[in-house]
């Protein structure tokens, strides 16, 4: 696109102003914040029944009620439709799923389509790709790509069956054998520990395992203890013995790595460093954070069983209260800990007895992921207005959306969406080459595009930023730009040529691209500009490119 041109279509982007509406009514800062710390007897004094109708906003409009906050008015019907399939399948829905959810006058339609989601495939596909995003975002090895596919197919069908979560993760904790790449439907629940290589592999399973299953981070303790954190160098190297006798092992043909084996030493302990002197070393007996020893003499699959049994007991709370926290913050775009993966006694929480309930009620129906994701969704609290913060990093406290980033696979479907397929095999030679690794010459636009927009899923929405590199992708990528154009089979050079009449073609246009019809200010500036090109395949081009680069279509509002 030529640069006269760039200038032009910017103008109009900034003129249509496409971020949806932020609910106007007060924004006051409360006196105090409804927060306080939680400890192990106060989850577990929380009622486990089933959360009943209206629960949860009964809790946190009670809370906002205390400080003075009123809470934002709620969605319409096509914004609603909008975020939901976007937090439930990762996709946007299409032109006739809005118009069919438009018309129905039933006053139960958002719980049913909230229903009708959680047991779609797609939304089995989105929730693998996020666990497998959340499990790989810090790992440092590029090798651990080869093996992630086995570990979504494997999570897509835990989800299609409506899988525990403590069934899951029990099954990660105390996996074992082969994981190739020929077979990636076979063994994928070894990815978590699998994707762990060399001689911190041990440290990295024992802090992972805290952070991403109890929320708890306790890896700086490895080194040090911490003046105001309660985990010490012991009871990190303790939860590390645990993993002492699994190993990894490359599966090679030839010079190719083609799978990574998971077994277990009949012998050998984790040796926790010397403070001063590192070369001086304890062996460390398996022990629970809770100061529950385990026999020494244990195999390594009976010391990771007693592990997983442990970790997704419903004596310990923070097995649950992680996944509440975690997935209210990702529906939310804030948790009532901060980020996600930090919870802890020391730590203070945001509507503390909001969080205890939540946990208690995943703790009663034995880890049931989807009627914990249905009581959210069709809470009013999930379906409020957003309403920006002041500063990037104010508290809503959950009386409005926070609006987030979209994940780099929601992004991608919502672009290949909109556009029409992007395929496209991008060759690498000379370093570039070298530097592909076990994956090769071939990266696909698809793989590309997803390392690109990529971020840490744990992180807390104000510290995911985009950046020039993305911003150029969106802009003035090659093959982006060539399916927005008019022509052949093009997507849009269907909708113009099925619509003459532009106010028809301006609606089929922005409900592919934003799940919603355009207001009588954007109709009005849509046909001007129309008129001035003078143009109108060229127009709509513009039109179609103005809206896949603005902050509506790229965040999840």
């Amino acid at each position: 696109m030529q640069m006269s041109r760039i200038s032009r279509v910017v103008t109009l982007l900034a003129s249509l102003a496409l971020v949806a509406p932020a609910a106007a009514d007060e924004k006051k800062a409360p006196t105090s914040l409804p927060t306080g710390h939680l400890t192990t007897p106060d989850w577990l004094k929380a009622s486990t029944e089933p959360l009943a109708a209206g629960e949860i906003d009964r809790l946190v409009d009670g809370a906002l009620k205390e400080v003075g906050i009123k809470p934002a008015p709620l969605v319409n019907d096509e914004q609603f439709l909008r975020r939901v399939y976007l937090d439930l399948t990762g996709r946007l829905p299409v032109p006739a799923d809005v118009s069919d959810f438009l018309k129905d006058s039933s006053t139960d339609k958002r719980a049913r389509l909230v229903d009708r989601l959680l047991q779609s495939d797609e939304y089995a596909e989105h929730w693998a790709s996020y666990w497998r995003e959340v499990i790989t975002s810090r790992t440092t090895d590029q090798r651990t790509q080869l093996f992630a596919r086995s570990f979504e197919i494997w999570l897509q069908g835990e989800f299609k069956k409506n899988r525990n979560w403590g069934a899951m993760v029990r099954e990660m904790l105390t996996a074992t054998g082969p994981m190739r790449q020929d077979e990636p439907d076979k063994n994928g629940q070894a990815f978590f520990l699998g994707s762990r290589f060399g001689a911190d592999a041990t440290t990295e399973r024992a802090a992972e395992t805290a952070r991403i299953f109890l929320g708890i981070q306790m890896q700086c303790a490895q080194c040090h203890d911490h003046p105001s954190d309660v985990w010490k160098r012991e009871q990190f190297h303790e939860l590390a013995a645990y993993f002492a006798r699994v190993k990894e092992r490359p599966i090679r043909d030839g010079m190719r790595l083609v799978g990574q084996q998971l077994v277990s030493l009949p012998i050998g302990e984790h040796s926790m460093p010397g403070k001063d002197d590192p070369k001086k070393t304890t062996a460390m007996t398996p022990r629970f954070l809770d100061g529950k020893e385990v026999n020494g003499l244990l195999t390594d699959a009976n010391r990771r069983r007693s592990l997983a049994e442990v970790v997704t007991s419903k004596k310990d709370p923070w097995f649950a209260g992680a996944f509440v926290n975690r997935m209210w913050g990702h529906l939310m775009g804030q948790a009532f800990y901060q980020p996600v993966d930090d919870l802890g006694p020391q730590k203070e929480a945001m509507m503390p007895d909001v969080v205890a309930r939540l946990a208690g009620s995943f703790r009663g129906t034995d880890y049931d992921i989807r009627q914990l994701l249905h009581a959210m969704l069709t809470s009013q609290t999930y379906q409020r207005q957003v309403r920006p913060g002041e500063a990037p990093e104010d508290h809503l406290l959950f009386a409005a959306s926070n609006p987030t980033r979209l994940t780099s696979d929601a992004l991608w479907n919502s672009l290949v969406g909109t556009l029409g397929a992007l395929q496209q095999q991008t060759p690498f030679g000379g370093m570039a080459a070298a530097a592909a690794g076990p994956f090769g010459r071939f990266r696909s636009f698809e793989f590309l595009f997803k390392q690109e927009f990529a971020y840490d899923p744990s992180a807390k929405a104000e510290e995911v930023e985009g950046s020039v590199s993305q911003a150029l992708l969106m802009m003035n990528n090659p093959l982006v730009n060539q399916r927005v154009q008019a022509r052949g089979s093009n997507l849009l050079a269907r909708i113009l040529n099925s619509y003459t009449s532009d106010d028809e073609a301006l609606r089929m246009v922005y409900l592919r691209a934003l799940a919603r019809r355009p207001t009588d200010h954007e109709v009005s500036r849509c046909k001007q500009y129309v008129r001035q090109v003078g143009d109108r395949a060229e127009a709509y081009e513009d039109i179609l490119w103005a809206l896949i680069n603005s902050t509506e279509f790229q965040t999840r509002r």
